[in-house]
């Protein structure tokens, strides 16, 4: 038994000698912060979840003391700090695209080891590839948004990243002019940062649509159906009103009629012309808004007016072409680039002749170097101009005025004698000015072309009239009266002027037409067929009243009601400028 005890109690001696030896010798080296024979320390850590590669953590910015974290869990920093002691947890550094955030990341020890602090860890990554074969600027866009606009070929990135895991899907918005886009790898879930969207874009082969034959054959007018409110009012014409309309268009024989806006009131309009008059064709239109901005160019108003458009110029047999616009230059509400856009958005879509209806001054490259049609009428199928002599001015920076630009100051003849010959003369010259007019527009050239426009496509007059009666008081041209010169008189001997007149009625020959003739417009179409009311100082242009009841312009048609042309002096009580 002695022996065993003794034993024992050597080998407990041997073992206290060690203990005490190594705790001597840390003493002696006294840089071990863990070791305290008077208070205890305190290990401080928590959870870390969302790691995506090696995450560095350290603590109190003490140097050595790093922490390596390249999984989810728990963690412990190697440094033990005293009772009563402040800590900080700082994230040194993450991975590209990782953000990590802290949550009771700073504290007081105060006994037990801490396991509060929470590192949460969330990891983005860009979006990006390499745009080829652009000829100008595009604009692409990532799951719905965040638009880029890419400035031709080359690479590109998104701005905005996505968090791992999240779906991508790169799109393109907007096409350079005349061309079209395809997007491969495009659409994936994100794993690592996205380099390799392609975007391949190839100019599309313009085939130039011709006109249909009723432009050369028909007879065209302006139709707007409203008899009360108007489009302010959000007026949609019944299909009896709509019926009687069409039915004293066509015996007027008009057979080719321009609409201004594609929504509810033309699809009515279109889907009852289909079944009472299946004769007549439309050219329809689409009615652009702003302010929009290049080169995203989007505008709800502007996108359902198109979207309306093509799908019933696909819809509707009877619709011949689709106008883009209606004299935008005038509103100036959207930039060029916008135009060109809508433009072969809607040509895209459809296999009508395409066209944008604008003031003549436009065409013809008057209206500021930044609304030039340089870009535009290249990717027209034909070219639709606004021609009204019966205005006070021509544009405002027309060169040498008024030889090129003249308007009715002009044409008011005040050096013939007051009478029938003052009226002849003036029409005669308002004619000319509208031919002037037409020709600045024809004969203009963009640059970089060696054709003019008329040499490149075809040319109409979307709109030109007379006015019936005076609307603007205060206008000089509309205040003359005993006549006046907004006259239902003047307005036939216009519309003569511009389509024939083959009677002869002293003292007037028979007038040949300006339509279809060389140089000339393909066809006209007049404006309009009936007063809208709700224009308010722009009403008065209708070939009827906006009771249907037909002017003199209409005199000898099959018109019910048509009054009865004079037969002595065909143009007896036309006003003249006095």
């Amino acid at each position: 038994m002695n022996t065993t005890a003794t034993g024992t109690s050597t080998r407990w001696s041997a073992i206290r000698l060690l203990a005490i030896s190594a705790c001597l010798a840390l003493v002696a080296c006294n840089d071990n912060p863990n070791w305290s024979n008077a208070q205890p320390y305190v290990r401080i850590g928590g959870t870390i979840e969302g790691v995506y590669g090696t995450v560095v953590l350290t603590l109190n910015g003490v140097a050595g003391e790093d922490l390596y974290l390249t999984t989810d869990g728990k963690f412990q920093f190697p440094l033990a700090l005293p009772i009563a002691t402040g800590y900080q947890a700082i994230v040194k550094s993450t991975p590209a695209g990782e953000t990590c955030t802290l949550k009771n990341d700073t504290g007081t020890t105060a006994g037990p080891d801490v396991t509060s602090i929470v590192v949460q860890c969330s990891t983005q990554f860009t979006v990006g590839g390499t745009v080829t074969g652009a000829t100008g600027p595009l604009v692409l866009q990532n799951n719905g948004g965040d638009n880029l606009t890419v400035n031709g070929s080359g690479k590109f990135t998104f701005a905005t990243p996505l968090y791992i895991q999240h779906a991508y899907n790169v799109t393109v918005l907007t096409a350079p002019l005349g061309q079209s886009c395809d997007v491969s790898n495009g659409s994936n879930t994100l794993v690592a940062p996205v380099t390799n969207v392609a975007v391949t874009c190839t100019t599309l082969p313009f085939t130039l649509r011709p006109l249909p034959a009723i432009y050369t054959t028909g007879k065209a007018i302006n139709y707007g159906p409203s008899r009360a409110g108007g489009p302010p009012a959000s007026e949609l014409p019944t299909v009896a009103q709509i019926t009687q309309d069409l039915d004293l268009l066509s015996a007027a024989g008009f057979n080719l009629l321009r609409l201004f806006g594609s929504d509810a009131v033309s699809d009515r309009v279109l889907s009852t012309a289909l079944a009472t008059h299946p004769e007549l064709k439309f050219q329809t239109g689409i009615y652009l808004e702003g302010p929009t901005s290049a080169p995203a160019c989007t505008e709800a108003v502007n996108d359902a007016q198109v979207a309306a458009a093509v799908a019933q110029a696909k819809k509707y047999a009877n619709v011949v072409a689709v106008s883009v616009g209606n004299e935008t230059s005038f509103a100036h509400n959207q930039p060029i680039a916008c135009l060109a856009h809508y433009i072969t958005q809607t040509r895209l879509q459809i296999t009508q002749p395409v066209t944008a209806d604008d003031d003549w001054s436009f065409y013809a490259g008057l209206t500021g170097a930044d609304y030039l049609p340089d870009t535009i009428v290249p990717l027209l199928d034909f070219v639709s101009v606004h021609i009204y002599p019966f205005s006070n001015s021509g544009p405002a920076n027309c060169p040498n005025t008024p030889p090129n630009c003249g308007n009715w100051k002009t044409w008011s003849q005040t050096g013939v004698a007051a009478g029938p010959a003052r009226a002849a003369a003036m029409m005669n010259d308002s004619l000319a000015i509208a031919k002037l007019w037409f020709a600045n527009a024809y004969n203009y050239k963009g640059a970089g072309q060696t054709m003019t426009n008329g040499q490149l496509r075809p040319m109409t007059i979307g709109e030109t009239g007379w006015k019936a009666r005076p609307t603007r008081p205060t206008d000089a041209i509309e205040a003359v009266s005993g006549p006046a010169i907004a006259n239902p008189v003047n307005s036939k001997w216009y519309y003569d002027l511009l389509v024939g007149n083959p009677l002869s009625q002293a003292p007037v020959l028979p007038i040949p037409a300006w339509q279809g003739s060389t140089q000339g417009p393909a066809t006209i179409f007049f404006f309009e067929a009936f007063d809208e009311s709700w224009k308010g100082v722009d009403d008065g242009w209708g070939l009827w009243d906006s009771s249907r009841v037909p002017r003199y312009a209409l005199c000898g048609t099959a018109v019910p009601n048509a009054p009865t042309c004079n037969s002595t002096d065909f143009y007896n009580g036309a006003g003249y400028y006095h």
